[in-house]
């Protein structure tokens, strides 16, 4: 009896088992445009895709003549067969065996107008790292890539170097379109190219992924169907506010331009945040659309001349009407303002999502945990997470989220500079002391911070975080001798026709500028476990810091400026009398903190500049 030839059944038995397993599947194509690239579109596209995730892309890609790059080994021998029934055409060759040519021949197809795809991590790996002949062909080709995603439940998954991916009869498939990539030039940094290439291949494979989860799929509905329930209550609720929130909040609104990148902050300290990178997206020519959540938020993207609104509520309706009415490019998350329905959304919509000055909690670790695997691999899916500090980024890891879309940054509100204050704001003052500049103190802290003063010697402003305390901190100055000036009076009047030895800010929005009127400065919610509040507005006007032990997510930030010599710990008064004694007598110049702020603030931006290029955010977009 003759043994039945594989290699010539292959192609008989590969269509049979695509056509009737494919033909099963519940396949989902997520894309931002109307068709799917390449003939349906009228316009020739290169297509990449990682190793292991090619049955999809060839069930949903058959009969249209793409051309695929396939190694000139046995096992390509199989996969040619089984592609030409399927109605693709083959190019032979490969990175260990013919090379050359094969960059020459998909090159050539490419210029008359033939879709080609490739797996660029193929045929042996490493798994999911371009090599360099993509680039060759990109290049001499002169077409865009489109990255592919693929992924299925349920699947079985080979032990492979790649991880191959077989989904089942009946199986969820989804296939994720990314943005295509403009095509490499001779002036192109290779190493940069080949980054973005990879990152939005990691996004649209991660997107698929998620789409595929069962866990992560049943996690959507249940959000969608909450928040069906409570579409209601929320239409009800917004009765009682503004007539502008009210339609912003369900995602009416007017955006004429073009594309903007959509950056989004909760309230004030995030929003603040978020300007020095709305500033650099505006002078790249790129439009920024700024949402927030709270009312103070909103005033003051007004107040700037911003163009923005609030945030929709959090269900599937709005996000998607809010979605459709600006189409954003991108969308930019500050901190840990993580919002299912619109993520998810914005997801399915291709938009890359990315998250900066990204801050994680012990405790909001613990309460994401009870979400399963959906937080991590929604946040999987996000182009870049730009963390506050290892300790952040330890706890993101923690997640189980890609480790390669996150890295630690620092925070981008030591970008957001007030300038210095007036110099009549220290002469206003009329003291010979060195100045001490207590910013937002809370209660139990006032008392310690004044008596260090009185023991070192110095003049005290005291700046309370909450303005509704200035009649209790100014009875608690008197109650210790000292004779205080309110600033709104000392501004008011000339100083010299007052008497005073301290100084109680009673005013909004001047405590960063005011720290540049001291000698030294303690920020508060340190020496009470509050966790701290903005140590770099101090720092960034030269001056000294001095901090209690609670500095919650300044902890990395805190630890930084400790080893440069600019920051102090302090746990009671008597230390704090201490340090002040100390930076009397080796005061530090203001150049040098400067020096090690500016060292700082210039690779948090560098850090920012990288993600906006691996996310092609400034590149013009191609095909879009």
């Amino acid at each position: 009896m003759r043994t039945p030839d594989l290699l010539r059944l292959s192609s008989i038995l590969g269509l049979i088992f695509m056509r009737l397993t494919g033909l099963s599947w519940r396949v989902r194509y997520v894309r931002s445009m109307p068709g799917r690239a390449g003939r349906d579109r009228n316009r020739p596209s290169f297509f990449v895709l990682w190793h292991g995730r090619q049955l999809p892309f060839i069930h949903t890609y058959r009969n249209k003549g793409v051309a695929v790059l396939i190694s000139q080994n046995r096992d390509g021998q199989y996969a040619t067969n089984v592609l030409h029934s399927m109605g693709f055409q083959t190019v032979r060759g490969s990175s260990s065996k013919g090379g050359l040519k094969a960059i020459r021949d998909m090159s050539a197809l490419l210029r008359k107008g033939i879709d080609c795809a490739i797996t660029p991590d193929g045929p042996r790996g490493p798994a999911e790292s371009v090599k360099s002949g993509l680039a060759h062909i990109s290049r001499l080709g002169n077409r865009p890539l489109v990255p592919m995603g693929s992924s299925g439940w349920p699947a079985i998954r080979f032990s492979s170097w790649d991880s191959f991916i077989l989904p089942l009869p009946f199986a969820r498939v989804p296939i994720v379109e990314g943005r295509p990539i403009p095509p490499m030039k001779r002036e192109d940094d290779p190493q940069h190219w080949t980054e973005r290439v990879e990152t939005e291949l990691n996004r649209v494979t991660a997107c698929a992924d998620l789409l595929a989860s069962p866990f992560a799929m049943f996690f959507s509905s249940i959000l969608r169907i909450l928040g069906a329930f409570l579409h209601p209550l929320a239409s009800i609720a917004l009765l009682l506010r503004p007539v502008r929130e009210r339609k912003e909040r369900k995602g009416y609104v007017q955006w004429t331009r073009c594309r903007p990148v959509w950056l989004h902050g909760s309230s004030l300290g995030e929003l603040n945040g978020l300007l020095p990178y709305a500033e650099y997206l505006k002078r790249n020519g790129i439009p920024v659309w700024i949402t927030c959540f709270t009312p103070s938020g909103r005033s003051f993207i007004e107040r700037m001349g911003l163009e923005g609104s609030y945030i929709p509520l959090d269900t599937h309706c709005y996000a998607e009407r809010f979605i459709r009415r600006i189409k954003p490019r991108a969308f930019i998350l500050a901190e840990t303002e993580i919002w299912p329905n619109t993520i998810l959304k914005a997801l399915e919509s291709g938009i890359p999502c990315m998250m900066i000055n990204a801050r994680l909690s012990a405790k909001s670790l613990r309460g994401y945990r009870f979400l399963g695997s959906l937080p991590a691999s929604m946040l999987s899916c996000f182009t870049g997470i730009l963390t506050r500090s290892d300790e952040d980024r330890n706890r993101f890891l923690s997640m189980g989220i890609d480790k390669r879309i996150i890295s630690t940054s620092g925070d981008s509100k030591m970008l957001a500079d007030h300038g210095d204050p007036p110099p009549q704001w220290r002469t206003a003052m009329n003291t010979d002391k060195p100045v001490l500049v207590a910013g937002s103190t809370r209660y139990g802290e006032e008392e310690a911070i004044l008596k260090a003063t009185e023991s070192a010697g110095y003049f005290p402003v005291i700046v309370p975080r909450h303005l509704g305390r200035i009649d209790e901190v100014w009875d608690l100055m008197v109650r210790m001798g000292f004779s205080p000036v309110k600033w709104s009076e000392l501004t008011a009047s000339h100083s010299k026709t007052l008497d005073f030895d301290s100084v109680l800010v009673d005013v909004h929005g001047v405590l960063a500028q005011m720290y540049g009127t001291g000698d030294a400065a303690f920020v508060g919610g340190t020496l009470v476990p509050i966790g701290g509040h903005n140590v770099l507005e101090p720092v960034m006007r030269g001056v000294p810091l001095i901090v209690g032990p609670y500095h919650g997510s300044y902890t990395g930030i805190v630890d930084k400026l400790i080893v440069s010599g600019i920051a102090h710990i302090a746990s009671s008064y008597e230390e704090i009398a201490d340090v002040l004694n100390k930076l009397f007598n080796d005061p530090w110049k203001r150049e040098n903190v400067k020096i090690v702020f500016d060292r700082m603030k210039g690779n948090v931006l560098d850090d920012f500049k990288a993600l906006i290029r691996r996310s092609g955010i400034i590149e013009t977009d191609t095909g879009r």
